[in-house]
């Protein structure tokens, strides 16, 4: 594993710290430039409940910690990244009681989360590896249970395709170089 420190927290009360990431090219994080145009976009994220799926260096949902999420749940299947994630977490103080890190694939991931009886995942930020529609479409169907009633769904895709959820409505979606980024809400009855 190589830890290369390349990345920032982009704003809020951890703005300008530097986080780990996996070197290679077996992770494709999420650049600062399209970290900062999620946030952007959805503006006040105060006492959100957040959700980091696939989580690699653990940076989207650092940010939105540091942007005033009041919990984060970060799973991602890889020993290597969650050992970055540890890393990043400790190294900027942020502890049990605003983060929880499960070693899991997604769909066991949200499963555990849904069981926990835990308050209801307020965002869920996916960034899968690219180009495997089926498991696009199993992680987002495990997602239905967990998430509140008006929730967001973002997923971090490669450009020219659309994800299909299989319940809520798409609202946009935006493109950053070879990545596109989509946009979803869970409906208030589902």
């Amino acid at each position: 594993m190589v830890a290369v420190i390349n990345m920032r927290v982009v704003s809020g009360t951890l703005k300008g710290r530097q986080l780990r990431t996996l070197g290679g090219d077996h992770t494709r994080p999420t650049t600062d430039k399209v970290r900062e145009a999620v946030f952007s976009s959805l503006g006040a994220i105060s006492g959100a409940v957040w959700l980091d799926l696939f989580a690699g260096s653990g940076a989207v949902g650092i940010e939105a910690l540091s942007r005033g999420a009041k919990y984060c749940f970060f799973a991602d299947n890889s020993r290597q990244a969650c050992a970055i994630i540890q890393k990043n977490l400790a190294s900027l103080e942020i502890g049990k009681e605003k983060a929880r890190l499960y070693r899991v694939d997604a769909e066991k991931a949200c499963a555990l989360i849904a069981s926990a009886n835990r308050e209801a995942v307020d965002i869920a930020y996916l960034d899968p590896p690219y180009g495997n529609e089926a498991l696009y479409a199993r992680v987002t169907s495990s997602l239905q249970p967990l998430l509140a009633p008006g929730g967001l769904i973002i997923i971090e895709h490669k450009r020219g395709w659309l994800p299909t959820v299989s319940f809520g409505e798409h609202l946009k979606t935006k493109a950053y170089g070879l990545s596109a980024v989509s946009y979803f809400r869970k409906g208030r009855s589902e």
